[in-house]
């Protein structure tokens, strides 16, 4: 058994999160069928996630987890006008539902974090603007429950 007890964190910096949405059945040419994730941005994003817990040096954790997530976006130029931010602006960003996106990373971080993500029993998530000069992506907490 690893697992360091503290808390560990770490940043996937310059992509845009993406959210693990649902799955299409496609049928190939042998006459079998398959699940595939209808969007194309899921795997990428699971793929940088899962190396940047492993770069941070993430400890494998065989026992309860929490997890917290905080996603950023990039505001669209729609929401600036000639004087700044204008007031009709969101205050937060709406564009993927944020279960889709935890579940996207909860299981980019299995195998790493934890052995199955049936092992994160309470976690928080939010999505926020990118302030000035950051750029869009994800900051993850990894604890023992």
């Amino acid at each position: 058994m690893r697992h360091s007890g503290a808390t560990q964190s770490f940043e996937i910096v310059g992509a845009r999160p993406a959210p693990q949405g649902s799955k299409s059945l496609m049928r190939l040419r042998s006459g079998r069928s398959i699940m595939v994730e209808s969007s194309r941005m899921v795997k990428p994003w699971r793929s940088l996630v899962a190396n940047a817990a492993r770069d941070a040096g993430i400890a494998m954790r065989d026992g309860p987890v929490a997890v917290s997530i905080v996603t950023r976006w990039t505001r669209p130029a729609s929401h600036y006008g000639k004087r700044g931010l204008r007031a009709t602006a969101a205050a937060y960003p709406g564009y993927a539902d944020c279960d889709k996106l935890a579940r996207a990373i909860f299981d980019a971080l299995a195998g790493i974090a934890y052995r199955n993500d049936r092992q994160v029993v309470r976690f928080e998530i939010s999505r926020v603007w990118c302030g000035d000069g950051e750029a869009p992506g994800a900051f993850v907490t990894v604890s023992d429950a």
